[in-house]
């Protein structure tokens, strides 16, 4: 019997692009006005990066690609200005996928614990979960680095620490997650996975279909 039922946050419950092109745009607004460099281009590169995946040292690949170098003084920029401004952004377009509210309502009826197991920086996530009005649904938010060390799926740590949480064993909680490797990690110590593309309550043994 499932009693726990976990949700990955980035692109399970929302779309993670609305997020970073929302802050992207204003980092290109940023760029334009310290460096002599096309605020559009720079942001339709961002775009294109991150459309391929190269998500690491983005913003410096956007700017040797705009600019063919990185201007001076660009690695203090980064430090000083960019970083701060992304990991304390608020964003206000970000929204829950189609129907996703609609399925947390539910079983929050239900007798399920809902668990939210999320990779990433803490300010970003935590900021992200405020602007989804989410955090009323989860009796248990784990962040990856809130802890020390960081512990990122697919590192097991924070599916086990939701199965201590909640005194339940593996068969009895199932994780929901988009990543077929940091999320469906928790089939590794018995936690069944769902693709959120394949999630249903019939996966749960619900009747009905939200």
């Amino acid at each position: 019997m499932i009693k726990v039922i976990g949700f990955d946050l980035d692109n399970t419950l929302y779309n993670q692009e609305l997020f970073e092109f929302e802050i992207f745009r204003q980092i290109s607004t940023i760029v334009a006005e310290n460096f002599k460099i096309d605020d559009s281009q720079y942001l339709k590169t961002l775009i294109a990066l991150y459309h391929k995946g190269e998500k690491d040292y983005i913003f410096d690949k956007a700017a040797i690609t705009v600019n063919y170098a990185l201007p001076i003084q660009w690695d203090q920029f980064i430090v000083k200005n960019i970083l701060p401004l992304y990991r304390s952004f608020k964003p206000n377009s970000i929204y829950l996928y189609e129907n996703k509210e609609n399925t947390l309502n539910y079983l929050k009826t239900k007798d399920y614990k809902l668990v939210l197991i999320t990779n990433g920086n803490s300010n970003i996530q935590n900021n992200k979960i405020n602007a989804l009005n989410i955090r009323k649904y989860f009796d248990l938010i784990l962040i990856s680095d809130d802890f020390e060390p960081k512990r990122r799926k697919p590192d097991t740590f924070m599916f086990e620490s939701a199965l201590n949480h909640f005194n339940v064993k593996p068969h009895e909680m199932i994780f929901v997650g988009d990543d077929l490797i940091s999320d469906k990690a928790s089939e590794l110590i018995g936690i069944s996975f769902i693709n959120i593309n394949d999630f249903s309550l019939k996966k749960i043994g619900e009747e009905s279909e939200l």
